[in-house]
């Protein structure tokens, strides 16, 4: 019965062995083919642009620091890939004209960071215009003014004056700046233009955007 037994497990693992060794000689699976026309290319490239298109979508005013270098790495590399062959750089101008689009949608929501964005990997992309151009000088332009917070109101009967406190808030770092004014004080290119209501809030003019006012609720 042994020697039966024996020779059964001999079988069963040269049987295995014999798996193991059509596995090894079994042929490599192939390589997926680059692609070869300008329209491969560019789905193939799309999907890196998509967190732009998904801010407008959403309504979003600008990427997540994280979200913006994946993007712009993950550009270079697309460039790297495919920028040496006519189809290729066919593939990423049609990008670079798909991103000025999103930004002109983003300067229509006055989202001023995602503008810039765009900017950057239209200039990743070697590419420019004129219209990309006057975005950008508007959208620093709108990044220079601060951010107001109402923090107070302060009604001097002698006078017949009201001082208002006002917080200005740096939109590149964040600095914030305390500020007492009167109605027709000018102050870091804003003027304090009106009092809403009783103390209910304040009207501003941006100077730097003449005829460009905003109002601003007390807290």
């Amino acid at each position: 019965m042994r020697p039966v037994v024996f020779l059964l497990a001999a079988l069963v693992i040269a049987a295995s062995g014999c798996d193991d060794c059509r596995e090894r000689l079994k042929p490599p699976e192939p390589e997926p083919e680059p692609p070869q026309t300008k329209e491969e290319v560019l789905a193939e490239i799309r999907p890196v642009i998509e967190p732009l298109r998904n801010s407008v979508r959403t309504g979003a005013a600008s990427l997540p620091d994280a979200d913006r270098e994946q993007m712009m790495w993950n550009l270079r590399n697309a460039i790297v890939a495919h920028g040496d062959t006519e189809y290729g750089r066919e593939a990423l101008r049609e990008l670079g004209y798909e991103i000025m689009d999103v930004a002109k949608r983003a300067g229509m929501l006055e989202h001023h960071w995602l503008v810039l964005t765009c900017i950057d990997a239209i200039e990743l992309l070697a590419m420019g215009s004129h219209l990309l151009d006057r975005l950008g000088e508007r959208a620093n332009v709108m990044l220079e003014r601060p951010a107001v917070r109402v923090r107070g109101f302060l009604d001097d009967h002698e006078k017949s004056d009201t001082y208002v406190f006002l917080e200005l808030i740096n939109r590149r770092d964040g600095m914030v700046e305390r500020v007492e004014a009167r109605i027709g004080d000018e102050f870091h290119n804003l003027r304090l233009v009106d009092i809403i209501g009783r103390n209910r809030g304040v009207r501003l003019e941006y100077l730097r955007v003449p005829g460009l006012f905003f109002d601003v609720d007390a807290f």
